[in-house]
């Protein structure tokens, strides 16, 4: 008697793949991870990530808003493709509108690694989670980009952060000082705005159009 088996509604029968598990923290290779659906989703967060960027640029903004498209890619497709996501972002937005954002293409990298590593280990799960996984990748994002403001651009990185900057050392705050303040004064409503909202953004996608990655890295 042939027996048709009903086929799987929304990946609910999805075979977690080798790394998941008791081996989670293990880091992904880069070839598992650039499937198809994340090399679709690549372009969509560099586009999201450039629609922020030139919108700081143009209205000189006290923000960033140019990592939740990285932030995106990296929760749902894992850590490496949200760094290829945020390094691909700083290369369009240097050449388009602000050459200075060029050498940032570390710290968008690293934020891209930073949100997939913190994804996989079960940090984008609920919304306490995701707050807490914004401030950690403020502290990755203000770690490696202040040195690269300090000694390539002495402080100034041409956004409108450098106004709240420029604040700091009108009171006498020195250059390095400066830097680190503005970056922990704006950088928490940044980042953490970015995973909330990336979170939203990745959990609304139906599970059966999600990479692997974010089967499990979100809540279904």
């Amino acid at each position: 008697m042939l027996t048709v088996r009903r086929p799987a509604q929304d990946g609910a029968e999805f075979t977690p793949p080798p790394g998941f598990g008791l081996q989670a923290h293990r880091f992904p290779g880069l070839k598992s991870q650039l499937t198809t659906r994340a090399w679709a989703l690549i372009p969509v967060g560099v586009g999201i990530n450039v629609v922020g960027g030139v919108l700081v640029t143009t209205l000189r903004l006290p923000l960033y808003l140019d990592s939740i498209g990285t932030a995106l890619t990296g929760v749902i497709a894992g850590p490496w493709v949200g760094a290829v996501t945020g390094v691909l972002t700083n290369l369009v937005l240097g050449v388009t509108a602000n050459p200075t954002l060029l050498p940032y293409a570390i710290t968008s990298a690293f934020i891209g690694l930073g949100a997939g590593w913190l994804a996989r280990w079960g940090m984008f799960k609920s919304v306490p989670r995701v707050i807490a996984s914004g401030l950690v990748i403020m502290l990755i994002a203000t770690l490696v980009t202040a040195p690269i403001s300090i000694f390539l651009f002495g402080g100034v990185a041409g956004n409108g952060v450098d106004a709240v900057r420029g604040a700091f050392a009108a009171f006498g705050s020195s250059l390095v000082a400066s830097v680190f303040q503005s970056s922990f004064l704006v950088e928490p409503f940044d980042k953490t705005a970015s995973a909330l909202l990336a979170f939203y953004a990745a959990k609304s996608i139906p599970m059966r159009f999600r990479p692997p990655f974010g089967r499990l890295s979100l809540p279904r």
